[in-house]
């Protein structure tokens, strides 16, 4: 991008920063158990930003945890115990350093929703890959298989102006070309490209116009779980 733009686009950041956000927080609990026919609850851990916290949806059940948990338990015909630990506005230095300590335990799996918010927050690739690689490693620790959606294309936000949009763009290739190298050779970690995971109509935007509602959290959850070998 243009050098000369970048003032414009960090007129527009902060304007962004000061309009989304307003969709109330989701209510309820954060963890859950959809049930299944057989076999013994496999267990899902949902962790990053405001799209792990659910920020769009009324419920985390409606949000992206518990619409993952009802795609996986419809696929293996197994109950899914699901727990969501997010939080608005996080980067991966802050997951790294603050959410990622409140992981315990045994997952089978655990997806990482991260990236939209060093890309705001202007972060560089290398402070992106360095704590993108620790929070991967502690992950691979906790859970048996880590999934990586990539990051959200965000040419189809309604909410972004025309030049942010493209600068955000631009970045979000750089972050995803990193996010896949970070991923490559760990045998339990996968990274899902959001090529097909990428919203298309409005319907898969909250009233912000920048979370996803709950008919989007489940097309981007369908969308993660058919990647994903079960």
């Amino acid at each position: 991008m243009n050098p000369l733009l970048l003032p414009l686009v960090a007129a527009q950041a902060a304007y962004v920063h000061r309009t989304i956000g307003k969709e109330p927080r989701p209510e309820g609990p954060t963890k859950g158990l959809v049930p299944g026919p057989t076999g013994a609850p496999l267990r899902l851990l949902v962790i990053g930003d405001s799209s792990a916290s659910g920020r769009g949806a009324p419920t985390h059940d409606l949000a992206f945890a518990g619409s993952m948990a009802r795609a996986i338990a419809k696929r293996t015909e197994r109950p899914v115990e699901w727990r969501a630990l997010g939080k608005y506005g996080a980067t991966s230095e802050r997951i790294r350093h603050g959410i990622l300590t409140e992981v315990t335990g045994e997952w089978d799996l655990a997806v990482l929703l991260v990236g939209a918010n060093d890309i705001l927050a202007r972060r560089s690739v290398e402070a992106w890959t360095r704590d993108l690689t620790a929070i991967v490693e502690t992950l691979e620790q906790h859970a048996a298989h880590t999934v990586l959606p990539g990051i959200p294309e965000f040419g189809a936000f309604p909410s972004l102006p025309r030049t942010l949009r493209r600068y955000l763009a631009e970045r979000g290739k750089a972050l995803d070309v990193a996010a896949r190298l970070v991923c490559a050779g760990r045998t339990s970690v996968q990274w899902v490209s959001s090529a097909d995971l990428g919203p298309a109509e409005p319907s898969f935007f909250a009233a912000d116009g920048f979370h996803a509602s709950p008919a989007g959290y489940e097309r981007w959850a369908q969308a993660v779980c058919d990647h994903l070998d079960l």
